[in-house]
């Protein structure tokens, strides 16, 4: 049974990802290099799978071809995945900067193909390694191998734990972070891959267990891991129900705002009752209710007194917090001051200087920007941080 599920569990998730991906129709060019890299993943593991990798032997009279294009569809997964980085966070110029690493996977491909034609393996064998692994040209393959894909591996790795830190999407984060850790797992594989063709050309001994237990484990650990950090994005909370959750957290700070200025308001707010059990064009009520809140600050100018927007910081910055949790703690205090300033009738500071509104770059990042306003609106604790 372990044996079944090496051989073939992998592939089997890697076309079961590709299918709930392809369900999905994501678009764009970042998309089309995760299309790259599942795909690419897919074939080679698919590869590997016993009868395939004798049929591709049969059907091209090449023993063992199932091998190279094993190895060739991980180089191109490794430059799929770099240049799915790159596009997302340096979309301006991410194709001059994978150019450089295409060109070394071509160049270390052809050399792999040479090296592959020299080496004299008659018998197709799925365990490769065992059977040849003393044989010329197969340790000169496997190092030409590793000097292609480390590179891109290494990179991949490198830039998925650092824009892990940075994203504020926990799927994503938590993806990034599983493509890391796959990555690695495939890079210690690779390397201990290398020992052991060095150690049976030279005839020194390798550790049969240890050899045992990492061709075994290393390999699925790595594809389970990568697969799990690309399509784990995608199985977030479907649209509708995030919306849904997000209109609602609004619901308190919106009202707030209402109560002291109502024609920020198209439509007067429902009954709680009623507005819960309303999931119709959540959308548009989400992107409006967002304009609201906004406009709702907006009518405040004259009551929001940078002096409670310092103070705020200071106590918010004392308690912890940091980043957007800091910027919204310190909003959700700074509203909360001038709404019961405007409530009360209270006087305008005597030099009023607005605080600028903190917020995102698109709609999407200032919702989830709000949204943490509205949670920390609801906090006493931090409603009141002066």
């Amino acid at each position: 049974m372990g044996e079944l599920i090496r051989h073939y569990g992998p592939a089997l998730l890697a076309w079961a990802v590709v299918m709930v991906r392809l369900a999905l129709h994501p678009r764009g060019p970042t998309n089309a290099m995760s299309w790259v890299v599942m795909l690419a993943i897919a074939v080679t593991l698919t590869a590997k799978a016993p009868p395939v990798y004798h049929g591709l032997s049969v059907l091209t009279g090449i023993p063992n071809v199932a091998r190279l294009l094993d190895h060739g569809g991980f180089l191109v997964a490794g430059w799929g995945g770099l240049t799915m980085l790159l596009q997302i966070n340096h979309p301006a110029d991410a194709r001059r900067r994978a150019v450089p690493h295409a060109i070394w996977i071509a160049v270390a491909f052809t050399g792999m193909c040479v090296l592959f034609a020299v080496a004299k393996t008659p018998v197709d064998h799925v365990r490769f390694a065992g059977r040849y692994g003393a044989t010329a040209g197969v340790l000169e393959y496997w190092l030409v191998y590793i000097a292609g894909l480390l590179p891109t591996f290494l990179t991949t790795a490198a830039l998925s734990t650092r824009y892990a830190s940075m994203t504020t999407d926990p799927a994503v984060r938590l993806g990034l972070r599983l493509i890391a850790a796959g990555v690695l797992c495939s890079v210690t594989y690779h390397v201990h891959k290398a020992a052991y063709f060095v150690a049976r050309r030279t005839g020194m001994d390798y550790p049969r267990a240890l050899n045992i237990l990492l061709d075994r484990y290393l390999t699925l650990a790595a594809a389970v891991l990568i697969l799990a950090g690309l399509a784990l994005p995608n199985w977030r909370t479907p649209p509708p129900i995030g919306n849904y959750r997000k209109y609602q957290r609004l619901r308190p700070l919106w009202l707030a705002l209402y109560r002291v200025n109502p024609s920020i308001a198209l439509v007067p707010p429902k009954p709680l009752l009623s507005e819960l059990l309303d999931v119709r064009d959540l959308d548009l009520r989400l992107y409006r209710r967002a304009v609201e809140i906004r406009d709702g600050r907006l009518a405040l100018r004259d009551h929001i007194d940078p002096r409670v927007a310092a103070r705020a910081r200071q106590a918010a910055a004392r308690s912890g917090l940091t980043g957007q949790k800091l910027d919204a703690a310190v909003e959700a205090a700074t509203l909360a001051a001038a709404i019961q300033a405007a409530a009360t009738g209270a006087a305008p500071p005597e030099t009023p200087s607005p605080v600028a509104a903190p917020g995102g770059r698109d709609l999407d990042s200032d919702i989830a920007f709000l949204c943490d306003v509205a949670n920390a609106f609801r906090v006493p604790s931090q409603r009141t941080l002066l």
